[in-house]
């Protein structure tokens, strides 16, 4: 190359470098010129707060605190007052949008609560009005398809996404787990396990690892040998969702690429294909699984059974699945189907199955033993205090546990007019609890984070910069009792004052508050320290 060519080259490279810079300048440019907007838009809303702060915060001269600092901490606050605001407003947000979802996927029937019924329901749920506004649509719905009114009907919103935090330990997941269900209650019988997949890995029945190809040879042999269908079932999956069925009908090779084309990434079981005996099937042609719906719950270490109903399947299911139009009735307690059944989603009710049979009359095989079964098993678990099971009797006339889901149910029950609690004064008792003694909102302010609750307040920590400390007697109104531990810990204070209203003192409240810190407590009661 000669050196006109390479000189050449070289100013290319430098055009395009100078390029390169004069894009880069622009964008700082531009992106300064966003900054400074948007600082002028926060400083000015910052500036409105100032007086508010500087009133919390006290004379600024004896803080012997710079300005900077100062600010600093005033952006804390103002930001740690915003994130409470916001965890405030979304802590029931589940709630809510759960009961909009089901009155958006349900037929809402028509027909009125009288005003007398509107006044009882409101009634029962002022008291909770702090933790939760309660929509009287819910037991409007509940009443007029059940046909039975009740004022304390819980929304499933409610129920699953606020009160299973405390009626179930989230840790123990694997209980639900169908490929775990034959090591919790090896003593009930399940549908025969062919193989389990397990976090990619295969394993027999007996927990043996196998390979992927004696997985299939397994089902293979269970099906075209022995003449069993086989059900495949996403082990976490609960209501039937993810079932793949391998029938013998179904030529060797397609069954084969189903079991080849199994996700690795995702837990399976699978099973032999139940039968029910003759008292827990639907009717000629249908050849789904019929299961009873059993809610229990462990109040005092105590389960009970506080609904029962059989899933029905009807003619084209699968699987007995509700939103596809099976059939609900209640199970009375002596196994005796009640006289009508309903179809959740529609709102209709049923007196007959499609072949005409009607349901009055009708009694299951061996649902004594059912309920010692579910009843035994739920003692066998106490980590879940509410819990669902779906339980069958097969062609021998046997108890099988087909797979539990934590939480237990709420809609269900109450469509037919059942109470997933118990009653109204088991339900008031567990809401007297949860929503009003336990239940708080994450609150802040210029000098303290604390938690509201119904009627009073507790200091969790104090984050202002004087000194000497006045604890408030009120805050938003409600007075303060309880001091938490290390509330005061790294703040160097001279002195603490503890008001009159305070009660409870946690352990270890005031240490690392200072190392000679004065503490002046009540002198009309000395806290109990908890």
């Amino acid at each position: 190359m000669e050196g006109a060519d390479i000189m050449k080259g070289f100013d290319e490279i430098q055009q395009k470098l100078d390029e390169v810079k004069n894009l880069v300048a622009l964008q700082k440019e531009s992106i300064t010129r966003i900054e400074n907007t948007d600082k002028f838009r926060l400083t000015a809303k910052f500036e409105s707060l100032v007086p508010e702060y500087l009133a919390s915060v006290g004379d600024v001269e004896t803080l012997q605190i710079n300005d900077v600092l100062l600010e600093k901490h005033m952006f804390e606050r103002l930001a740690a007052k915003k994130n409470a605001e916001k965890k405030a407003n979304e802590l029931m947000a589940p709630v809510y949008a759960r009961e909009r979802y089901f009155f958006s996927r349900h037929s809402c029937p028509e027909g009125k609560l009288t005003p007398q019924q509107l006044e009882e329901v409101s009634g029962f749920w002022a008291p909770y009005s702090f933790a939760y506004k309660n929509n009287p649509e819910t037991q409007r719905v509940f009443s007029i398809v059940s046909g039975k009114f009740d004022p304390s009907y819980i929304s499933f919103g409610l129920h699953y996404h606020y009160l299973k935090k405390f009626w179930n330990t989230h840790k123990v997941t694997f209980m639900s787990d169908k490929n775990d269900i034959g090591i919790l209650f090896p003593d009930v019988k399940a549908p025969k396990t062919i193989f389990h997949l397990i976090g990619g890995a295969y394993y027999d029945e007996s927990r043996n690892v196998i390979t992927r190809d004696d997985a299939v040879a397994k089902c293979l042999a269970e099906i075209y040998e022995k003449g069993n269908d086989l059900a495949l079932k996403p082990s976490r999956e609960g209501e039937g969702r993810g079932i793949v069925f391998l029938r013998k009908e179904i030529p060797c090779e397609d069954n084969e690429k189903i079991l080849n084309k199994i996700a690795e990434d995702r837990d399976y079981i699978c099973q032999r294909a139940v039968r029910n005996h003759e008292s827990w099937s639907s009717y000629p042609g249908c050849n789904a699984l019929n299961v009873a719906r059993i809610n229990t719950m462990n109040f005092n270490g105590k389960p009970k059974i506080m609904s029962s109903y059989m899933k029905i399947a009807v003619k084209g299911m699968d699987v007995v699945n509700v939103a596809l139009g099976a059939l609900c009735l209640r199970i009375m307690d002596d196994g005796c189907f009640d006289k009508r059944a309903l179809d959740f989603y529609a709102g209709v009710w049923h007196d007959k199955l499609p072949n005409g049979e009607e349901f009055a009359g009708r009694k299951l095989h061996n649902y004594d033993k059912v309920k010692e079964t579910v009843l035994m098993m739920a003692n066998r678990v106490p980590e879940l205090k509410a819990i669902a099971w779906d339980i069958t009797v097969d062609e021998d006339g046997d108890v099988l546990i087909i797979e539990l889901n934590p939480s237990g149910g709420a809609e269900g029950p109450q469509l037919l007019g059942m109470h997933p609690y118990g009653g109204k004064e088991k339900m008031k008792e567990i809401l007297d609890e949860y929503l009003i003694k336990r239940f708080y909102y994450e609150r802040s302010d210029w000098e303290w984070d604390y938690w509201e609750f119904k009627n009073t307040i507790s200091i969790h920590k104090y984050e202002g910069l004087k000194k000497v400390v006045q604890i408030p007697e009120r805050l938003r109104g409600k007075k303060v009792t309880a001091i938490h531990s290390r509330a005061f810990v790294g703040k160097n204070l001279k002195k603490i004052v503890v008001p009159d209203s305070v009660n409870v003192l946690r352990g270890e409240a005031f240490t690392g508050c200072g190392r000679d810190c004065e503490i002046v407590l009540p002198q009309s009661q000395a806290p109990s320290a908890l």
